[in-house]
């Protein structure tokens, strides 16, 4: 079978790696072997070798985010096996690319550290994607090339399980749990690494040996349980190349889901009080995340004002009969008491991460697959930048008044043309309940004690890719915004800055290499807390060479 009608038919089955390969009727081995030929590869290997004369190779050496690319990528790896994985990884050290290589995964990182000018080896993992039940070791396991919607199809289907991850359906596993990923049912379930108890990480030592290792938190070895621990929160491109993940225990489903979405027009809230009013949405939004229960999660979307509304999207998982159960009489009672139910039916589409739809209805009741599927939306290819913080209270009368500020301000680029900010937003995401519930130091992700995780996101398109005088425009909105919102505490999410202990740092999945101007060390630490030295315990131990590298990268010392 030609490589192109191979990936034609390939593409138009939803399985896994193992699934494509069955498309051709002959045994698993054999299939690979003429996949592998048909691509250019090596005889007897478990790996693609792509070079800038495969068809292919522009598509691997950009980002989902428009603005990464990899203009001076030699070759792309791509394993079809973990033991390819490694493979790749040894041929990366042996062809002298062992500090110019990045491992891609599903290509979402929000900044260059894999997409960039100094990258010369990819080594793209996007196939090893099976997910599924290793019976030999009692554990559920992900491949890191799967997606979250692979993830949530293939353990809802074959076992009626789940996985508190992520809504965008193309992110990418290896990144996404490493950095302690979450989602709609982390205030019932928790973080997906509060469930990891094992890793399938290929690693460079001494000497630049490859090894593949399996590591779990029952590990005799302390220095195994250290880099399983590394990598319940880390980030990714730090320790390893990450090829499975496996969980002794995953949560059951649910059975249903309401979905609800409140909405408010920017015109009534300018009329009703301009900020005061929208301090009455936010009031709202917190009291529903403090007393409206773990089944709740809540997402507050404060788009820009030329956007036209500001939203809130509700997700309330229950079993047992549709209609069954409902909040909507709580959620109403709570509108009326902060004195914002003036709500209207919402228009247009739902902009953003982690929750992005091209529509939204006020009220559903759905069975909760259903409502996975609705909100599973990743949004364009398109460019964007973005910022994080975690707060453990509220927001200060100064803050919403920032918020304000920035919501409703036009800008002009130097032509004296308006910039367009209707992709631009503050989003709120409802934290806590079994978040919570863990210790700072159980898993690497230091953030335990927040009730919000706050994400600021512009974005914008170009005819091209790369940076651009539009997308100038829009960075200088988000930092201006930002440093504002922080500017008591130097501009930054800074805890040691912070008398009333609110604010709690930032979050490792949403990097911004912005707070690199205030020092790394600062950086890693708005990141990891008190977690970091421990990290680089496990950096010196697992990557002596510090050949998983990138701008915010766990350092050595």
């Amino acid at each position: 079978m030609e490589r192109r009608n191979f990936l034609k038919a390939g593409a138009a089955t939803a399985g896994t790696m193992a699934g494509l390969l069955a498309l051709t009727g002959k045994a698993e081995a054999q299939a690979k072997a003429d996949l592998v030929t048909a691509a250019g590869g090596s005889a007897g290997t478990d790996l693609l070798i792509l070079d800038p004369s495969s068809t292919q190779f522009r598509g691997l050496t950009q980002g989902f985010n428009r603005r990464w690319v990899a203009p001076n990528a030699a070759v792309v790896f791509v394993p079809l096996t973990e033991a390819g994985a490694a493979e790749a990884l040894a041929n990366v050290v042996s062809g002298g690319w062992a500090q110019n290589f990045r491992v891609r995964g599903g290509g979402h990182c929000y900044e260059d550290f894999v997409f960039n000018a100094d990258t010369r080896a990819i080594i793209d993992v996007s196939l090893l994607n099976q997910i599924g039940y290793d019976q030999k070791r009692g554990t559920y396991f992900a491949q890191a090339g799967g997606t979250n919607w692979d993830l949530y199809r293939h353990l809802y289907w074959q076992f009626g399980k789940t996985l508190p991850a992520g809504s965008c359906y193309s992110v990418g596993l290896g990144g996404h749990i490493c950095g302690g990923g979450y989602g709609l049912m982390s205030r019932a379930f928790g973080l997906t690494v509060d469930w990891l108890t094992g890793v399938e990480v290929a690693t460079i030592g001494k000497g630049d040996s490859v090894q593949l290792r399996h590591v779990t938190n029952q590990s005799s070895d302390p220095n195994d349980r250290l880099l399983h621990w590394a990598h319940t929160g880390g980030g990714g491109g730090n320790f390893g190349l990450i090829t499975r993940y496996e969980f002794a225990d995953l949560p059951t489903a649910p059975q249903n889901a309401e979905l609800i979405v409140l909405a408010w027009n920017w015109s009534d809230i300018i009329a009703g009080g301009g900020a005061s009013y929208l301090g009455g949405i936010i009031s709202y939004f917190q009291d529903l995340t403090q007393t409206g229960g773990n089944s709740i999660f809540g997402l507050l979307k404060l788009n820009h004002s030329s956007a036209g509304q500001v939203k809130i999207i509700i997700q309330a998982n229950y079993d047992g009969p549709i209609g069954s159960a409902t909040v909507m009489p709580q959620i109403n009672s709570m509108l009326a008491k902060h004195g914002v139910a003036n709500v209207v039916q919402p228009r247009g589409a739902i902009i953003g991460h982690p929750v992005s739809a091209p529509s939204s209805a006020a009220y559903v009741d759905y069975r909760w697959w259903e409502v996975v599927q609705d909100l599973n939306g990743s949004g364009d290819n398109q460019k964007g930048k973005y910022k994080s913080a975690y707060m453990r209270a509220g927001f200060p009368t100064s803050q919403v008044q920032t918020i304000y500020k920035y919501l409703t301000q036009s800008r002009t680029d130097g032509s004296g043309n308006p910039v367009d900010l209707s992709s631009s937003l503050l989003q709120v995401d409802t934290y806590a309940g079994q978040i919570n519930a863990v210790a700072p130091t159980a898993t690497a992700v230091w953030q335990r004690s927040s009730i919000f995780k706050l994400q600021y996101q512009t974005y914008w398109q170009d005819q091209t890719e790369g940076p651009s005088a539009n997308g100038d425009n829009h960075i200088a909105w988000i930092r201006d915004f930002y440093g504002e919102m922080y500017g008591a505490y130097g501009g930054i999410p800074d805890p040691a800055k912070d008398p009333t202990n609110n604010v709690d740092g930032c979050y490792v999945n949403y990097p911004d290499v912005d707070l690199n101007a205030h020092g790394k060390a600062t950086a890693l630490r708005l990141y990891y807390g008190g977690n970091l030295p421990r990290l680089i315990q496990a950096k010196q131990v697992w990557d002596p060479n510090n050949r998983f590298h990138h701008s915010q990268s766990i350092p050595l010392a």
